[in-house]
């Protein structure tokens, strides 16, 4: 049978590093090829449910920045359920998306092992809880990537600052310009001079982002951790690298330090990752494994990564069996990422329309 599968464009490239990231001209390329047909459609617009009319299933790589989240969180439900359209991803694969206390409520409810979490809504408790906390804690706004809203935590004083902040006005970013007590104040200060001059409110820095406020994240430091292995899982295939951290920093997501050497990746965390891949029924899921003393566990997970990394792998496993306890089979030969999705979306297609 021949699909129509509805594509919103994406283009996640980055200048600096000089290698395309787009999935939407590569799932379109895979599909024609296959005989199948593809009507681009623009979710922006008021029109998109009539846009998808005819439409077997829906495909969009959507990301956490320029306000995509807003649409997708309200949009892809509804393509789900109520127009019953098979999705990529679907909302098993992405409710929890960028959402690292979403997250951490989920892998502790299914049973993933994850760094010791405290998450305080109330700023009484928070501030009571952190004067007898052993430091260094790792601080997290429940959303960025690449590290951009993580910072280690050294003293009572410090993480007294950071409450005070996302209790108060709320915060858009942990940015290194207001990550220190004294830069804060030397920029409330230029604010208020700027606003008495001249009358200008000072620029709030949204750029796309949401307010963190009324919240704040701490996860237990883990330390002796050089890099990361991350693990991506598409259907019944795991592409692994392992991560080295940044230059005098505890930090690996952003590092671009990548050991693509599959001899190198510990199997516990292939195995950890099928697991999550698993229980949380994911169409596509890539942990961030990190060490607790010997005991592998998720630092947190994404349905979306770079598509370049993955086809950087070597090789991948496919697992044979149950994620504990099966095969993990060596495939070699480079994959892209999309070439997984499109096969897995296409038997889905299939599996649902012989319904």
């Amino acid at each position: 049978m021949t699909w129509t599968i509805a594509i919103q464009p994406d283009d996640y490239t980055n200048p600096s590093v000089g290698k395309p990231d787009a999935s939407s001209p590569r799932w379109a390329e895979l599909l024609q090829t296959a005989g199948h047909q593809v009507r681009w459609v623009d979710v922006y617009q008021p029109d998109i449910l009539q846009q998808l009319q005819g439409c077997h299933g829906f495909m969009w790589r959507w990301g956490h920045c320029g306000g995509m989240y807003r649409v997708a969180r309200r949009l892809l439900p509804v393509i789900e359920r109520e127009l019953g359209l098979p999705t990529y991803p679907d909302q098993n694969t992405c409710w929890h998306y960028d959402d690292k206390i979403a997250q951490w409520y989920l892998l502790s409810a299914a049973g993933i092992p994850v760094p010791t979490t405290w998450v305080w809504y109330d700023e009484r408790h928070a501030i009571e809880w952190a004067r007898t906390a052993i430091y260094p804690l790792v601080l997290k706004l429940w959303g960025g990537a690449a590290s951009t809203n993580v910072r280690l935590i050294t003293s009572f004083e410090e993480a007294k600052f950071h409450i005070a902040k996302l209790f108060d006005n709320g915060v858009y970013s942990l940015d290194d310009m207001f990550s220190k007590p004294w830069k804060w104040g030397i920029q409330r200060f230029r604010s208020a001079v700027k606003l008495a001059l001249t009358g200008i409110p000072p620029r709030i820095p949204w750029g796309g982002w949401e307010l963190h406020k009324s919240y704040v994240f701490f996860q237990e430091f883990l330390p002796n951790n050089d890099f990361d292995t991350r693990v991506t899982v598409i259907g019944n295939r795991a592409f692994a690298f392992r991560r080295f951290n940044r230059d005098n920093d505890f930090r690996a997501s952003g590092s671009g330090k990548i050991d693509y050497n599959p001899q190198a990746v510990d199997p516990a965390f292939i195995r950890l990752a099928f697991t999550v891949a698993s229980k949380l029924k994911t169409q596509s899921c890539a942990i961030d494994g990190l060490y607790d003393g010997k005991e592998p566990v998720v630092g947190e997970i994404s349905y979306t990564y770079v598509s370049w990394a993955i086809h950087d792998c070597p090789g991948h496993w496919e697992l044979d069996g149950l994620p504990q306890t099966g095969n993990l089979v060596w495939k070699e030969g480079r994959m892209w990422p999309e070439e997984a999705q499109i096969q897995d979306f296409l038997e889905r297609l299939a599996r649902h329309y012989a319904r």
